[in-house]
């Protein structure tokens, strides 16, 4: 990456927009259809009653409580997608950890998939980890012992 980093940037454009339509459009859906089942609540209602303007209502009352199952979705598609980036590195011919685990299993080079399944996993709790402490700030009343 540091000996030519422009020219690494431009090669990992077109993996990352296909990853990126790829998962966009069912997030969208599903923040769209949280974001009206809660502006349909009370407290929104409450809040409009109250004068405030209708960005504030969105952002501030009705964003934040939706997007709970949307971050749940996101960190279980997080997991997908590591398990998909062998197919995109193959198919875009990126060098990359996928790639190097599919020659290392053709190889039968034991430690190396070992070493990269233990990566993969990491990153996977990692990602869940992240999941979790993102509850914890998306909405307060979430307390964990």
């Amino acid at each position: 990456f540091t000996a030519d980093p422009v020219e690494n940037l431009k090669q990992l454009i077109w993996p990352a927009l296909a990853q990126a339509f790829y998962i966009s459009a069912p997030i969208a859906r599903l923040t769209r259809s949280q974001l009206l089942e809660v502006i349909r609540q009370d407290y929104v209602r409450t809040a409009r009653a109250k004068g405030l303007a209708e960005r504030g209502v969105v952002y501030r009352h009705a964003l934040g409580n939706s997007l709970l199952p949307v971050v749940t979705f996101i960190g279980w598609w997080g997991g997908r997608l590591l398990g998909g980036i062998v197919i995109v590195e193959i198919i875009f011919s990126v060098p990359g950890m996928g790639s190097a685990l599919a020659s290392a299993v053709s190889q039968r080079d034991y430690p190396t998939v070992q070493a990269m399944v233990f990566v993969a996993a990491f990153v996977f709790l990692t990602i869940n980890l992240v999941v979790d402490l993102l509850y914890v700030w998306l909405d307060p009343r979430i307390r964990y012992a």
